[in-house]
């Protein structure tokens, strides 16, 4: 999240702590709260690790840029030093760095060299490879995210075992791919061709060590959104990846940890995926792999150098685990929402935190732990995954990308740990697609025993099956908006409820209105006057809250989604049928809802937490998050009792 102001510093809520930050903070996360330590031992949120970078250091010379006003001419005659001569790109900034340098990045639309000229060409945004002590920062004072849109291998790229990167921090920025502008058919066409247009990574970092990336928003890149592979002392956090993973043929998912790399031999927490929110990342081009050997596979425990079929790369007679990432493979069983993956071997020292994610609508799984050892899973909200079809199932709608699929994914659709060792399990509530899917499921490769839990406890399924290993950690749970899905009369078209962080827009909501008029006298006595409106006072008010309708620390039931003319009517039944004392709705971008809102029902029973965020909300601190149409409503007497007051409302 943007907060604004001179000066102003981004904090980051992490693992339910607030850590503040003074007028003269730069922008930078300096490690662990007081709470945290006294509690957690060893346990460092984010600290770079060159002390001659500090926050003087970074602030010393920061560069602006601009793609309206901008130029990449010399500094010397001062372009690229403040907001009145910005530099043009990102890139020039970039190689133009100095020691410790902050880049500040001015609202607008960035984009690669070439764009729209080619299909196949290597043209990044911003290439760091090699980059050490770089930040590169939306400008604290933006009121739209600015938009690092790509039309190649990807947004931001960098880092390789050669020429690592090092204490980077990437946030605030909005990364789009071009999914949207892709059919299913040219995909398919291009799955053996491998061209860049169809495979572009939002942000990719291929080796490195000490990277911040947070507050992002990265969506429709074809690959993966965000993914870093050979790091250590990595978190990304605080970001909304969507709609990512679609037309890439390299099985992908959405956050991605892969072939991490220990630099030292600290075993704290030193890779964290915490606090964002994962939806609508499906794998639609089966895997394809040229590199494999025509009888070789990773997966089952076939021969299938003992099948002619698959030596002939025929479909008939090759199973299909020998058809795994070949030119023949007709299925998808891959894609993730927060996924770390084949960390066994390389990462010997160290663990690896999954928490506080909200994943919904992604192809498999939501969370899962792969070939990964020593690490915690914890107060994740995984429901409705699993959007790849299972054969036992009818889709609502039959897609184009359907129809050539010729068996089920599995049957997960929630939380896997999968060859993993040394991993805990806490309050995580997971809600399976269908009953017969595993909500909660531990695997061993070859199907052996899978190793024990190291601990865990508190965990709820909704809905969906439990491994008989995890039986003991997990609980029942009867009601479904534990785990984020509200059951309603009028459900979405895969009855998956959609939360969404929408763009940050300068578009207001309607006055507010304290009294509704209708048209039926009141019941308290007789009416004067015949045919005349009657003024009574509303169930709910609408209060004022610009950009940013949604109250984050208030709980919440992520509810359905509605068409827009019916959105408010619909919002407020699902809010007096409810456990409801206010509904926010705001715009459902996803690209079969167009017109839709989403309703979000904030509950009576519980209290806002932190306390601060229980009087007036919209105009305190991390207490709001963006979105794009938003309005919000409320009871009288729950406004009377948060002091809720209109945005930039001060009494």
């Amino acid at each position: 999240m943007i907060l604004r102001g001179p000066f102003t510093c981004l904090i980051t809520l992490l693992s339910s702590s607030l850590r503040g930050c003074s007028a003269e903070d730069s922008i930078f996360l300096v490690g662990p709260t007081d709470y945290e330590r006294a509690h957690t031992g060893n346990r460092h949120l984010f600290e770079f690790d060159n002390p001659s970078c500090g926050d003087a250091e970074y602030a010393a010379q920061p560069f602006f840029i601009s793609p309206s006003n901008g130029n990449d001419w010399s500094m010397e005659n001062g372009w690229g030093l403040s907001t009145d001569k910005p530099f043009k790109t990102i890139q020039h900034a970039v190689d133009r760095r100095g020691a410790c340098q902050t880049i500040y990045v001015m609202e607008g639309v960035y984009r690669n060299n070439y764009y729209g000229q080619s299909y196949n060409h290597n043209n990044k945004v911003v290439d760091i490879r090699g980059v050490s002590d770089l930040k590169i920062l939306a400008h604290p004072n933006v009121t739209s995210r600015p938009i690092l849109e790509f039309d190649g291998p990807g947004g931001i790229f960098g880092g390789s075992v050669s020429n690592p990167i090092s204490n980077i921090e990437i946030a605030g920025l909005e990364i789009r791919g071009p999914n949207e502008a892709i059919s299913y058919e040219e995909a398919m066409a291009n799955r053996l061709i491998k061209r860049t247009y169809y495979t572009g990574r939002g942000i990719a970092i291929w080796a490195g060590h000490h990277i911040y990336i947070h507050d992002m928003k990265v969506h429709h890149c074809p690959a993966s959104g965000i993914r870093v592979n050979k790091g250590d002392y990595v978190t990304i956090a605080d970001s909304e990846v969507y709609s990512n993973t679609w037309w890439s043929r390299s099985a992908e998912s959405a956050i991605v940890l892969a072939e991490s790399i220990n630099i030292d031999d600290n075993e704290w927490v030193k890779m964290r995926l915490t606090n964002n929110i994962v939806y609508d990342n499906i794998n639609k081009i089966p895997y394809y792999n040229p590199s494999y050997a025509w009888d070789y596979t990773p997966i089952g425990g076939e021969d299938c150098s003992s099948y002619s079929a698959c030596f002939q790369e025929l479909t008939e007679g090759c199973p299909w685990e020998c058809r795994y990432g070949k030119k023949t493979q007709d299925y998808i069983i891959d894609g993730m929402g927060v996924y770390v993956t084949r960390n066994s071997d390389t990462y010997l020292h160290g663990q690896m935190e999954l928490s506080d994610n909200i994943a919904y609508g992604n192809g498999i799984n939501g969370v899962v732990f792969h070939r990964t050892d020593r690490g915690v899973v914890k107060r994740n909200t995984v429901y409705g995954n699993g959007v790849v079809p299972h054969m036992d199932y009818d889709e609502p709608v039959v897609e184009d990308w359907h129809v050539n699929l010729s068996k089920s994914r599995q049957a997960y659709s929630g939380i896997v740990l999968n060859s993993a060792e040394g991993v805990k399990l806490w309050s995580n509530n997971v809600a399976a697609r269908y009953d017969k899917d595993y909500a909660f499921n531990t695997v061993e490769d070859g199907g052996a025993t899978p190793p024990p839990l190291a601990a865990g406890g508190n965990n709820k399924v909704c809905k969906g099956l439990v491994s008989p290993e995890l039986e003991s950690v997990v609980n029942e749970e009867t009601d479904p908006s534990v785990c984020g899905i509200l059951v309603s009369a009028s459900p979405t078209p895969n009855s998956i409820s959609q939360p969404t962080k929408q763009p940050v827009t300068s578009a207001p909501t309607p006055s507010p209105s304290k009294f509704l008029v209708t048209s039926e006298p009141t019941t308290s006595g007789p009416s004067i006057l015949t045919n005349v409106p009657t003024v009574v006072p509303a169930k709910y008010i609408e209060i004022s809250c610009g950009d940013r309708c949604h109250l984050i620390q208030w709980p919440y039931i992520m509810g359905s989604s509605y068409n827009s003319s019916v959105a408010y009517q619909e919002c407020e039944n699902d809010c007096d049928n409810t456990d409801c004392k206010a509904f926010s709705l705001q715009f459902d971008y996803r690209t079969d809802f167009t017109g839709n809102k989403h309703c979000f029902l904030y509950k009576a029973s519980k209290e806002p937490s932190p306390e601060t965020c229980a009087n007036d909300p919209f105009n305190q601190l991390l207490c709001t998050y963006p979105t794009g149409g938003g309005q919000f409503y409320i009871t009288p007497a729950a406004m009377v009792k948060y002091n809720v007051l209109h945005l930039g409302q001060h009494f």
